[in-house]
């Protein structure tokens, strides 16, 4: 596909003009009829995909193929496509592709330029299949690297650690010609609720959030969009970032002075839909300064979004002039990719890059962390503990792809190996048989969020044994354990990794990365 097409807002009829300033998520691996017919209906310009949408390279090849021809033919303009490839535990794309290191593990290796680096390779393997707008990178500040809902997927504790990767990323993937977001403005690190499922409020002082958590989105003005948060800052403004005239018109585009799209988290999320409804949210998100709005899951909610955005136009509530100004943005962004474009997709069936692929590989090996003691070290009897995959939160997402445990017994046979079970009863079955082994080597993973996984490893520690605890996740469960001797720590539990912990198991490998604080 070569015939790029952007049209001109002034030629652009109203339900055109509307189409272009939401952006829906597709159910399924192809573009079934009745979508088809929505998108004819509703002139619906622009898309964001999830794991749902992958099946492999050819089909997502065909899929984006048939979404440009079709959206094209409808609206007058190519759409934009965005997905989460944020890297680690959470990717859309994650077979048949280079793998991509989370942020944290980027931060972490030893690796130099290892963020630009990543964010290069998402790029180029977004472009193949057409998909124009990564919502990432994560600006909030993990503080102490404590705070479970940011964890692996931000890139430090500190906001200069955090500003100096999230650029480098950012670079990396709009030099290869992908759109940047950045998010979740104006930062929500600190928070300990999930807007997926409530409406978090936070009460830092006005001064504070601007030296603090809005230091890397104002010092990072180069991204081409921005995504909001539905946190409320009560020192800012009574009402959630999305919906924040203050926050988003008033201090992020004329105080700021960001030019690119804001794009708002998903509308259909607990925090707008229980507090404020889709209607009422969907009109405030528009005139508080977003020119996206994402309607990810639900067709009913996409088209009542639709709905109400024309009849708030019609009826006044919305400008028609402000219409325009969101979609002239949306077209200037559209207008930075298409270049890119028409030389990578869809010209030829996607080879997964070897160079690229190793280059990963070694940016997560160099990313293993010593933080006490010695190293994993194999003994004649020893017992190795493993841990599978468990979403923690909405955005990741569980791959059946890959088993720690089952890469574990086939490359290393001759030693017991052992799976964490939920039940309670798996810290006595552990405890019994533990006398007979010289050392115990230990996988967790989110102990935090797994009781029977914390408490066996805090029995195992209290006997006279040598442990070696490695956690998968960062370091957040290490004050939860007692009397550590050994610990080290990886960022993400992806096929990477995995093959990291046999590299390490087998000498092949030195811990040499450095916790990102």
């Amino acid at each position: 596909m070569t015939n790029f097409k952007i049209k001109d807002i002034n030629e652009m009829t109203i339900d055109e003009l509307i189409g272009q300033v939401i952006m829906i998520g597709l159910p399924s691996y192809n573009l079934d009829s009745d979508y088809k017919k929505f998108i004819e209906e509703y002139k619906i310009g622009n898309y964001i995909l999830f794991a749902r949408n992958y099946k492999d390279t050819k089909q997502m090849q065909t899929f984006m193929k048939d979404l440009y021809e079709h959206a094209q033919n409808v609206t007058g303009s190519f759409p934009l496509v965005s997905i989460d490839q944020e890297g680690g535990m959470v990717v859309r794309l994650f077979k048949d592709v280079t793998f991509p290191a989370s942020p944290l593990t980027t931060s972490a290796t030893s690796v130099e330029n290892a963020s630009y680096i990543t964010g290069s390779i998402i790029a180029k393997d977004m472009l193949k299949f057409g998909i124009n707008l990564n919502l990432a990178p994560c600006l909030e500040i993990n503080q102490d690297l404590s705070y479970p809902l940011v964890n692996v997927r931000g890139y430090g504790a500190t906001k200069e650690i955090v500003l100096n990767n999230a650029t480098k990323f950012v670079r990396g993937l709009q030099d290869s010609g992908v759109l940047s977001c950045i998010k979740h403005f104006p930062g929500d690190g600190s928070s300990t609720k999930d807007s997926h499922l409530e409406l978090p409020i936070i009460d830092d002082a006005k001064e504070n959030l601007i030296n603090y958590n809005m230091y890397p989105f104002f010092n990072l003005l180069e991204s081409s969009a921005l995504m909001t948060s539905h946190c409320i800052y009560k020192s800012f403004d009574e009402y959630p970032s999305t919906l924040s005239k203050i926050l988003l018109t008033d201090v992020l585009r004329k105080e700021v002075g960001f030019k690119g799209l804001i794009i708002s988290d998903g509308m259909e999320m607990k925090a707008i839909l229980d507090h404020y409804g889709l209607v009422d949210g969907t009109i405030m998100a528009l005139n508080a300064g977003c020119d996206l709005l994402l309607l990810c899951h639900d067709y009913e909610y996409q088209k009542i979004a639709l709905d109400t955005v024309k009849e708030a136009v019609l009826d006044g509530r919305i400008s028609i002039e402000l219409l325009k100004e969101k979609v002239e943005r949306i077209n200037k962004a559209k207008y930075k990719v298409i270049e890119h474009l028409k030389k990578n997709f869809n010209n030829n069936d996607y080879i997964i890059n070897e160079e690229e692929h190793n280059i990963m590989q070694n940016i997560v090996d160099n990313s293993f962390t010593k933080i006490l003691g010695n190293v994993p070290t194999l003994k004649e009897k020893t017992l190795i503990l493993s841990s599978t995959t468990k979403v923690a939160s909405i955005v990741e997402d569980e791959f059946d792809n890959y088993n720690l445990t089952k890469t574990l017994k086939n490359n290393f046979s001759e030693y017991d190996i052992i799976e964490f079970e939920k039940e309670e009863s798996f810290k006595n079955k552990i405890l019994n048989i533990i006398d007979n082994y010289e050392n115990i080597i230990i996988y967790s993973y989110d102990a935090c969020y797994n009781k029977t996984q914390l408490d066996t490893i805090n029995e195992i520690l209290k006997l006279d044994k040598e442990v070696y605890v490695i956690s998968l996740k960062g370091p957040i469960d290490q004050k939860l354990f007692n009397n550590l001797k050994n610990y080290s720590c990886l960022y993400e539990y992806t096929p990477n990794s995995i093959k990291t912990v046999v590299k390490q198991l087998n000498k092949e490998i030195d811990l040499n990365g450095k916790l990102p604080k």
